[in-house]
């Protein structure tokens, strides 16, 4: 038997495992349908071309055990005998005789795999050696000076010709984010580079409905949402989100066998095992680690879902892990217990654990394919392991923008008179230099909009011709900043129906019938959804305006205290998958920091802007699954609840900010975040 590569290492919570690139493209070539040029000898002080690499054939029964762990393991993917046949001679013509020694046939049938599921239907998973594989592979055979697709945003481009751009960044090169550039190169790409034609701005009703398929392993495009959904779309909506997170869970180091690791030295010497539920009958007394969804049965008491049943759980000595200040737990939200199936048919429950993230470096190796905006920006864009030539370009450029910046401020009660004074020391602490975007969160009314009362709408309009009024005094802000309004429940016309209560989840912007005078006066301005989702060259921002602290600390389960003598050998006996680090803040108040860790860490485990049951916040059932869901892990999050005070989060390589209540007493404050370093900060002023 021909000895087999050693497969890829699994990544862990804390840390990813960045690939090296590829070898960079290059006019020679083995290929000998590609002419060569004219002449191969190098000019004085050019650099030597590469050696040309000689082809060798490689039999079928070598490639297939790593065609198979590439195509069908990792993407999903069934290989077909010509496929395979054509993949040899392939492999064998680009890489030459150190293919699997240098790892590079590996990396190269994974780009194989990519720009398949780029160029094919989502559903077309059998890969067979027509037309369309060598079509794939002829693309990948373009020299690079060749190969320089469009650095475009659905219909925007950059620019026609590549005059203005640096020709280093298009010469196939390409830095990364984190390389220093030079401070000439930095300028040139900010005088030729217009950062608003690789913004949009995402609607929830106008975003694509992209879920995952249990069946497939993979996301696939669904069918159109609709406000009128059957019966079925209440249950697909939690069945949704169990195998999105069991499927990410189950990738997790702590739950994979030893053989799926790199090396002997560095497998596990055990791997958690998750069962359902219908395999607990008649294993009275046995230790299981169950993973399901908590929430009430008819007849009162906490128990456990998953697809295969439901069962009863005794909550008396369980404890949560790390700790009672790491995440809430409530029921509507996926955890792993570790307990003990008794003879009754409850389970006791000893520990508590909220299933861990997974960074968005990480996703990009299993879903990079997928365009979740549906806004032409792929997934594996925004990682540095991948993206190709166009990918590197546009990560080049965010991180050159560094005078590009943002601004959030929240709760802007406009029929309150002090929210005006806080908006004027805001536009005047930008009025020389504007941003590029302001976010101004609602409730833009500080009562909500009762319905058939004229008066409140006559009045609610008021309030923002008093905006334009403002801004009419800010001519650099109206010209150069695009303003993004974002509702809140007191906001029409959904407080027509609540009252001010929770609303359903999404909800539509606030009619532009109210802003007509402020687009009158300001060039750029943008009504969206709650929530809505930010495109920026391969970045993705979620904006999300809730009171969620309220409602987690309302809905939380309370764990007993666990005894003295247990608290000081907890560090060394827990049980349980490995965790993942704490948050890290990065401005917010000494006194609040706990409770900005505790909700940053609960909202990204459980993947879900609402992790709750219907009953305690309402949500569309056809529009939930997608508009709702924080996997893949975006960039950043703007989550907006004025309960909290204002704070910056990290976790997992996801940057959560909340700017909270703009005016708090004689002070405005607000979130200015800069898109090149992804970092955001506090900013507090009197006035």
């Amino acid at each position: 038997m021909p000895p087999q590569t050693q497969s890829k290492p699994k990544t862990t919570l804390t840390s990813f495992l960045r690939r090296a690139p590829g070898p960079p493209s290059s006019e020679l070539t083995s290929d000998p349908f590609v002419p060569l040029p004219p002449s191969s000898t190098p000019f004085r002080g050019s650099p030597a071309p590469p050696p040309r690499v000689l082809a060798v054939e490689i039999p079928l029964s070598t490639l297939r055990p790593i065609a198979f762990r590439v195509f069908t393991k990792k993407h999903n993917l069934t290989l077909k005998s010509d496929a395979l046949t054509l993949l040899c001679q392939f492999v064998g013509r680009k890489c030459g005789a150190d293919w699997r020694d240098s790892g590079a046939g590996e990396k190269l049938l994974d780009e194989v795999a990519r720009r398949w599921k780029r160029t094919e239907v989502a559903g077309k998973i059998l890969v067979d050696g027509g037309e369309a594989l060598k079509t794939v592979l002829k693309g990948m055979d373009v020299p690079a000076a060749a190969d320089r697709p469009g650095l475009s945003r659905s219909n925007s481009s950059l620019l026609e010709t590549g005059a203005e751009i640096p020709s280093s960044m298009l010469m196939g090169g390409g830095a990364e984010p984190d390389v220093e550039m030079a401070e000439e190169e930095r300028d040139e790409i900010e005088d030729g580079v217009d950062p608003a034609e690789f913004f949009k701005v995402v609607d929830a009703f106008d975003q694509p409905k992209i879920v995952y398929s249990a069946v497939k392993k993979m996301f696939e495009r669904g069918q159109k949402p609709s406000l009128f959904p059957p019966p079925a779309a209440k249950t697909t909506l939690f069945r949704s989100r169990y195998h999105t997170l069991h499927s990410r869970l189950l990738r997790n180091e702590s739950f994979l066998a030893p053989t799926y690791s790199k090396s002997t030295a560095s497998a596990p010497t055990s791997n958690y095992k998750l069962t359902p539920i219908s395999a607990l009958l008649g294993r009275a007394g046995k230790n299981f680690l169950l993973f399901g969804m908590l929430g009430h049965s008819p007849s009162g008491t906490l128990s456990l879902y998953d697809p295969t049943g439901d069962i009863t759980l005794d909550m008396t000595v369980a404890q949560p892990v790390p700790d009672t200040n790491a995440n809430w737990f409530c029921p509507g939200m996926f955890v792993i217990l570790d307990g003990v199936y008794e003879e009754d048919g409850r389970f006791t429950v000893y520990t508590a654990l909220s299933p861990p993230p997974e960074r968005r470096e990480i996703s990009a190796d299993i879903y990079g394919h997928v365009d979740f905006l549906g806004t032409g920006i792929t997934l594996d864009m925004s990682s540095a392991n991948h993206g190709g030539q166009q990918g590197r370009i546009m990560r080049k450029l965010e991180a050159a923008l560094t005078h590009v910046q943002w601004v959030a401020a929240g709760e802007l009660a406009l029929d309150v008179p002090r929210t005006f004074q806080a908006l004027r020391q805001l536009f005047t602490h930008y009025a020389d230099d504007p941003p590029m975007l302001f976010i101004l969160s609602g409730n833009f009314s500080s009562i909500p909009i009762a319905p058939g009362d004229a008066n409140s709408i006559r009045g609610y309009k008021e309030t923002f011709d008093t905006l334009a009024t403002l801004l009419a005094d800010f001519p650099g802000i109206c010209t150069h900043s695009t303003l993004l309004f974002v509702p809140g429940d007191n906001d029409p016309w959904a407080s027509h129906f609540s009252g001010g209560s929770a609303t359903a989840f999404p909800r539509k912007s606030v009619p532009e019938v109210f802003l007509n005078r402020v687009k009158r006066v300001a060039k750029n301005v943008r009504c969206s959804s709650n929530p809505c989702r930010l495109g920026y060259f391969t970045s993705e921002i979620v904006v999300c305006r809730d009171d969620v602290v309220s409602r987690l600390q309302r809905s939380a389960i309370r764990f007993s205290k666990p005894p003295v003598e247990d608290m000081e050998m907890e560090g060394d006996n827990a049980a349980g998958p490995t965790q993942t680090p704490t948050p890290a803040a990065t401005a917010v108040g000494t006194e609040d920091i706990t409770l900005a860790r505790k909700l940053v860490k609960t909202l990204l485990d459980q993947g879900q802007l609402s992790p709750f049951p219907v009953s305690k916040r309402p949500v569309l059932w056809d529009f939930a699954p997608h508009t709702l869901s924080l996997y893949p892990l975006p960039t950043a999050l703007f989550l907006v609840d004025p309960s909290t005070q204002p704070f910056t989060v990290t976790y997992e390589g996801c940057h959560v900010m909340n700017p909270g209540r703009c005016v708090l007493r004689h002070t405005a404050r607000w979130i200015e975040y800069a898109p090149a370093r992804g970092k955001g900060v506090v900013i507090e002023e009197g006035f």
